[in-house]
């Protein structure tokens, strides 16, 4: 039983992916098969959800159970590799259940990669603390117009017409601003709830930016802030992970997400004052003086 020593909890669509194929790279670390496994964020799910639950966490727990059965039968994983996938994909969803996913290994850094956990309210994050006072926090940070653009273009993406240039500019931005969506948005407030009940230096802060102009120099710092000495083990820090279709936003939709972003847009350069915020505030003043002129 082992609550894990790191979460990286967001923002979606800022790099999460990427980390978690890198991180489980590093012999010394330790994440689960299958990102976000939306345990902290979500009510315990029922039997029927975990057999036939079509949420996408609870279909690819599943699909990694079938995974580990033809690994397991070609000899290329132990059956402890299946028992753990059943356990993650059938169990029933408690503290018990999560803390029994993490290795009682002293010699692994264990942790879980959830954008989910960013929105988490202030007593479910007490709780994160109680179970473990020195747990560390990954927040990777992008651009406010652009993150919330990729995020939306996904979900579009996911339905039958796979277009998010086929709805109407309107029905784009009702949808990120609906509950589900829009505290993704909301840096300051998550970073400020967290940070309720942590220190500072137990929270580390990503630019999106980097994996691009640094991908290997930003996964050694990442590295050293979760107290792993040794080099980058990946050698896929330089390849892009669940990247998008490159959908364009038309300036309409781009000055909407201005206005409802301006303030995160001050907030970040305000908090964090570099190169990557400071251009991140000239996107959202660009696009809020457009649409002055239309």
């Amino acid at each position: 039983m082992r609550f894990p020593d790191f979460l990286c909890i967001g923002a979606q669509k800022a790099g999460t992916t990427w980390l978690h194929e890198n991180l489980r790279a590093q012999p010394e670390i330790w994440l689960p098969a299958l990102k976000e496994l939306h345990f902290l964020d979500h009510k315990p799910p029922s039997l029927r959800k975990r057999l036939f639950g079509r949420t996408s966490f609870h279909r690819l727990a599943r699909e990694n159970v079938q995974i580990a059965l033809a690994q397991w039968r070609r000899n290329e994983a132990p059956w402890s590799e299946v028992s753990a996938a059943f356990h993650v994909a059938y169990g029933a969803r408690d503290f018990d259940w999560y803390e029994a996913i993490f290795p009682n290994d002293p010699t692994k850094v264990c942790g879980e990669i959830c954008p989910g956990y960013a929105r988490l309210p202030s007593a479910a994050i007490a709780e994160v603390v109680r179970r473990n006072p020195k747990i560390k926090i990954i927040y990777l940070l992008r651009d406010p117009i652009d993150r919330a653009w990729s995020s939306v273009a996904m979900h579009f993406r996911k339905g039958a017409d796979d277009q998010v240039d086929k709805h109407a500019d309107s029905e784009v931005v009702q949808r990120l601003k609906s509950p589900k969506s829009f505290p993704h948005c909301t840096y300051a407030a998550n970073v400020g709830h967290w940070l309720e009940h942590l220190p500072r230096e137990q929270m580390y802060f990503g630019f999106f930016e980097r994996i691009e102009q640094a991908p290997r120099q930003y996964l050694a710092e990442i590295l050293s802030f979760l107290g792993v000495a040794s080099d980058v083990a990946s050698n896929e820090a330089d390849v892009r992970v669940n990247s998008g279709r490159g959908e364009r936003i038309n300036a309409d939709v781009e000055t909407e997400l201005a206005r409802l972003l301006a303030d995160e847009a001050r907030w970040l350069h305000a908090t964090f004052a570099n190169v990557y915020t400071e251009r991140w505030l000239d996107h959202v003043n660009a696009a809020l003086a457009r649409g002055v002129r239309t």
